[in-house]
């Protein structure tokens, strides 16, 4: 990037001189003086000095918000140089959720690259609402990954509907409490029983945190969290080695290292769904690939 809009936008983000040095890892010195200098060009002041906070102008604040439109088009153009680069190189990019990386490296690959032998495939794996940004920006081409809400801009064909449970381990003193009950797909626990076990929670702030919080809240429960993890593929792991519990997804189970020493047990009054999708954009040029990807992915994914 120039280094005229990014020197002055780090600037402007900081608000002084010291820290956005160190972010653009140059000396203090040098980008004061850089200031001074487009300043001098510009023959306008771009920052009031307050103390050390450097304090947009009125111009400063034009040439500010400039400077932004500027950085997100040159972002626009490379990402979408990238994107042409990937289709003219037989380049796709697969965004797909941890818990079920381990599949989709195993089986859904393999097969795919049967069909498709001169593909090169880039697999990123992160959360759900982090492959959705990507995908925003066209920084993959297709994602796996749990949805619970639906955007016109993109299209999603139906992997699995999976169904919140907690995992247990099959051995659990638990699995001989559940009954079974109308309308849940696995043997049924009341949640008051699992919320004085050793619950296994991911870290506060992230997605299933917060989904399994609201659930023990609507039941007026407070879990005994014993271990709190980064991420479901850890946590399973967790349950099937230290007889902790844990909410999940019931295909994140079945999916995962430990699907042989893991049982699911429904809970709640009601059963609670959360669709697996494969999400892609509408106008792709890999549609005919994709295609191919979403009937293996159905075939292979348990």
């Amino acid at each position: 990037m120039d280094k005229n809009i990014q020197y002055i936008l780090e600037v402007a983000r900081q608000g002084g001189i010291t820290k956005a040095a160190n972010k653009l890892y140059i000396t203090p010195s040098a980008l004061s003086r850089f200031v001074q200098a487009r300043e001098s060009e510009l023959n306008v002041l771009l920052f009031h000095r307050v103390g050390k906070r450097f304090v947009p102008t009125e111009a400063g604040k034009y040439y500010i918000q400039k400077c932004q439109e500027i950085e997100q088009l040159q972002l626009e153009l490379k990402q979408q140089m990238q994107h042409f680069a990937n289709i003219s190189n037989k380049v796709i990019q697969i965004g797909v959720q941890p818990s079920f990386s381990t599949v989709v490296l195993d089986k859904v690959l393999p097969a795919f690259r049967k069909t498709y032998p001169d593909m090169k495939i880039v697999l990123q794996e992160y959360s759900a609402a982090n492959l959705m940004e990507m995908l925003r920006r066209q920084e993959v081409d297709v994602i796996l990954a749990t949805t619970d809400k639906r955007d016109s801009d993109y299209e999603y064909q139906l992997v699995k509907s999976c169904e919140t449970v907690i995992a247990v381990e099959k051995t659990h003193p638990l699995i001989t409490q559940a009954i079974l009950r109308e309308g849940f797909r696995y043997p049924w626990i009341d949640l008051s029983k699992c919320a004085g076990e050793e619950n296994v929670m991911q870290l506060p702030g992230t997605t299933f945190r917060q989904e399994a919080d609201e659930l023990y809240a609507r039941n007026e429960l407070i879990p005994n969290i014993g271990y709190q993890i980064s991420g479901t593929r850890t946590g399973l792991a967790c349950v099937a080695c230290n007889q902790a519990v844990m909410i999940t997804l019931d295909h994140m189970i079945f999916n995962s290292l430990f699907s042989d020493r893991i049982l699911p047990l429904s809970v709640g009054e009601e059963p609670l769904h959360t669709e697996l999708n494969l999400v892609f954009m509408k106008d792709t040029v890999f549609r005919k690939e994709i295609q191919k990807l979403y009937k293996i992915i159905c075939k292979q994914v348990r």
